[in-house]
């Protein structure tokens, strides 16, 4: 089914779900604040949000390709602890109700996506490094025409 899909199609599917994911991810802060009230609903935006960002890379690399990565030997542990933290997320808002519980599996899963991210992007790493040494440069020339140190 997905191989049938040309270049573009993919990165253009990557980029709904990672726009869908990133959304899902503003809806949940919108929660944030009243996680108290409103626990469930943040996990489960959240978890929506990761599941669309790892769908997304799925659609760029291929389905079997992203199943072979996340279960060979060098991500095995980021699979176990991506999907535990899934788990404990949900668990923990749904059936426990434990507001700290939440915030807590839910700030490791955002972890464990993000470096998942990072590691399986070419160049992520250093499009990374390139993108904060881009804006930590843009931020010194602004400090110092601001404030006079």
């Amino acid at each position: 089914c997905l191989s049938v899909l040309s270049r573009r199609q993919r990165l253009t599917a990557f980029g709904l779900c990672l726009a869908m994911g990133l959304l899902c991810f503003s809806l949940s802060a919108v929660y944030a604040p009243f996680i108290l009230l409103k626990a469930r609903k943040f996990a489960l935006l959240f978890t929506l949000g990761s599941l669309f960002v790892l769908a997304g890379l799925a659609l760029l690399r291929g389905p079997w390709n992203q199943v072979r990565q996340l279960l060979s030997r060098d991500q095995l542990p980021f699979t176990a602890a991506y999907l535990g933290s899934l788990f404990a997320t949900l668990y923990s808002a749904l059936a426990l109700q434990s507001t700290a519980l939440t915030a807590v599996a839910a700030t490791f899963q955002l972890l464990t996506l993000a470096g998942y991210v990072v590691s399986s992007i070419p160049g992520g790493t250093t499009g990374l490094r390139f993108i904060s040494s881009l804006f930590t440069s843009a931020f010194k020339r602004t400090v110092s025409k601001t404030l006079p140190v």
